[in-house]
C-alpha cells in the first residue's frame, strides 16, 4: 500500500510505494491500451470516487496510479475522503462494485481527459470536471490546513479567492509546494501578495520563496521570485 508521506507537503506528489495488491484492472478486464498517467489527471481534473472507479476497471488508468490517485484525493479532502481512502486500501472487488454504483456516466471524465491529453480541450467539461468542482468547494476539504497543504489545481485557489475562504493563503503555498509549473503558481501567489489582509500577504512571500526554491535556477520565474522575497509585500496605504 502507499506509503505514510513525511516532509513537506509537497513531497507527496514525488513519493509512492507499492500497493502489496494483486492489480486491479487487470483482475476485471483486459487493459486500456494508453492509460493517463496520474501526473496528468491530478492536475487536470476533481475526481469523485466513483468516476476514479471506473477509469480503473475499465484501464483508463493503471491499477497502481488508481490507487495513488485515490490516496492523493483522500489527502485532499481530509477528514471528508473516507470512501477515497478506502479505496486505496481496497480489493479488486471493491472497486469494481463502486464503477458498478456510479454507472457508465462516470465515464465521462475519462473521455474528456483523453481529449485533453491529445490537446483537443473541451470548454464544457472543463468547466463540469473542474471548474465547477473547484467554485462550490468540492475539490478541497476547505476547513483543514493540513489538506490544502497539497493543493495541485490552480482553479481551486481562484475559486477560494472568489468565495473568500480563511485558508486560501495556504492552498496557495501548497500550489507553490505542489505544482511544477511557476507560470500557474505566480498569479495566485502576487494575489496573495496584494490581498488586504497581512496574514495573506505573508503567505503570498511564503509561497513566492517556496517558488524560487523549488524552480530550477536558470528560470527568469525563480529570479523574479527572488527578488520579489527581498522586497517583501508593499505596505498598505490609507487615502
Amino acid at each position: 500500500m502507499f506509503a505514510a508521506v513525511a516532509g513537506p507537503a509537497g513531497d507527496r506528489g514525488n513519493r509512492r510505494a507499492g500497493t502489496g495488491h494483486d492489480g486491479i484492472a487487470s483482475a476485471l478486464m483486459t487493459a486500456h491500451p494508453a492509460p493517463v498517467p496520474a501526473e496528468f489527471v491530478r492536475f487536470a481534473v476533481a475526481l469523485e470516487p466513483g468516476e476514479l472507479a471506473v477509469g480503473c476497471v475499465t484501464g483508463r488508468v493503471t491499477d497502481e496510479d488508481a490507487r495513488w490517485l485515490a490516496f492523493l484525493r483522500g489527502c485532499d479532502l481530509g477528514e471528508l475522503g473516507g470512501r477515497f481512502a478506502a479505496l486505496a486500501e481496497a480489493d479488486p472487488e471493491v472497486w469494481r462494485q463502486a464503477a458498478a454504483e456510479a454507472g457508465p456516466e462516470a465515464g465521462r471524465v475519462w473521455a474528456y481527459l483523453e481529449g485533453l491529453r491529445r490537446g483537443e480541450p473541451d470548454a464544457a467539461g472543463r468547466q463540469e470536471f473542474l471548474v465547477g468542482r473547484a467554485a462550490d468547494g468540492r475539490g478541497m476539504n476547505w476547513a483543514d490546513s493540513s489538506a490544502l497543504m497539497g493543493t495541485d489545481r490552480p482553479e481551486e485557489v481562484d475559486a477560494a479567492f472568489e468565495r473568500g475562504e480563511p485558508l486560501v493563503g495556504v492552498a496557495v503555498i501548497g500550489l507553490a509546494l505542489t505544482h511544477p509549473d511557476a507560470d500557474a503558481i505566480l498569479p495566485r501567489v502576487a494575489r496573495a501578495l496584494e490581498a488586504p489582509h497581512e496574514e495573506l500577504r505573508h503567505q503570498g512571500v511564503v509561497a513566492l520563496a517556496h517558488v524560487a526554491r523549488l524552480q530550477p535556477p536558470s528560470t527568469t520565474a525563480a529570479w523574479n521570485c527572488c527578488e520579489a522575497c527581498r522586497q517583501g509585500p508593499r505596505p498598505m496605504t490609507t487615502s
